[in-house]
């Protein structure tokens, strides 16, 4: 069975219920699960309630189903309107280019993204994905028209511990503040640093936290700890001439270890 046998329309563009299309298991990059995409196919539903849908879904055609390649968010506005009563009967769909082999249809995703544009940890997880289907970072560069640096730093974002991906993805803290955070001080503190500066913000009304935000909880004990140990190295106040090295700290530098470290 072909596509022309279950659709209306042109032979270029065809016309199909939007309840036989298919969603492709771990192909779209989008979180659907984070607040803003959850309003984006929100909006997105009201719209084809009204309007219908205007810009055609992109399927390729296997095992006799339409897997959806481009365009997943009105698919899942349009299956919202449908739940809500709206009688739609079909959308506007065309077929991927037969002869695009499967890393040219993932980058679909991010150039063919008009509707709204992935975030940069949405845009990382479609980057890993080039590079385990043969592309170079270089490569990924010269499509996506940045440069190697900077695909660099968006695949770092997939290095993140999860709660601080989980904040990025929820927009509750920029990827560059959260990048920057975990370099400064480690995971572990870092994910306590975002967590906090969140919350800070949240008691002023505000949805995303700003650096000001982290700044708040002071130097990080990784940082206090670094700084003391320069000092003493600086100071040649150590002594490494046995198996075991050890510092002297003054009272006040020993005392600001404790209080970093909360001991």
């Amino acid at each position: 069975m072909a596509i022309k046998d279950v659709s209306n329309g042109r032979t270029d563009l065809y016309k199909l219920d939007p309840r036989i299309l298919k969603i492709k298991p771990n192909w779209n990059n989008r979180d659907f699960t984070t607040p803003e995409n959850i309003a984006h196919v929100e909006e997105l539903s009201l719209s084809i309630a009204q309007n219908g849908v205007k810009k055609a879904i992109e399927v390729e055609w296997k095992d006799n189903e339409p897997y959806i390649v481009d365009g997943e968010s009105r698919y899942r506005a349009c299956m919202l309107a449908i739940e809500r009563g709206i009688d739609i009967k079909s959308v506007p769909v065309v077929l991927t280019d037969k002869y695009a082999n499967e890393a040219d249809k993932l980058f679909v995703q991010i150039i063919g993204n008009s509707g709204k544009p992935f975030t940069q940890l949405e845009q990382a997880k479609v980057f890993k994905k080039l590079l385990d289907l043969g592309w170079s970072q270089n490569d990924i560069a010269t499509k996506s028209g940045k440069t190697a640096g900077r695909v660099s730093q968006i695949l770092e974002l997939l290095t993140l511990p999860e709660s601080v991906k989980t904040m990025v993805a929820n927009g509750e803290v920029s990827a560059s503040m959260a990048m920057q955070t975990v370099k400064n001080e480690g995971e572990k503190e870092a994910a306590k640093t975002l967590s906090t500066a969140v919350q800070a913000a949240k008691t002023e009304g505000k949805k995303r936290a700003m650096p000001k935000h982290v700044g708040e909880r002071g130097p990080s004990p990784l940082k206090v700890v670094k700084s003391v140990i320069e000092d003493a190295f600086a100071d040649n106040r150590y002594d490494d001439s046995e198996e075991t090295v050890t510092i002297s700290f003054p009272e006040a530098d020993w005392q600001k270890i404790l209080t970093a470290l909360k001991l």
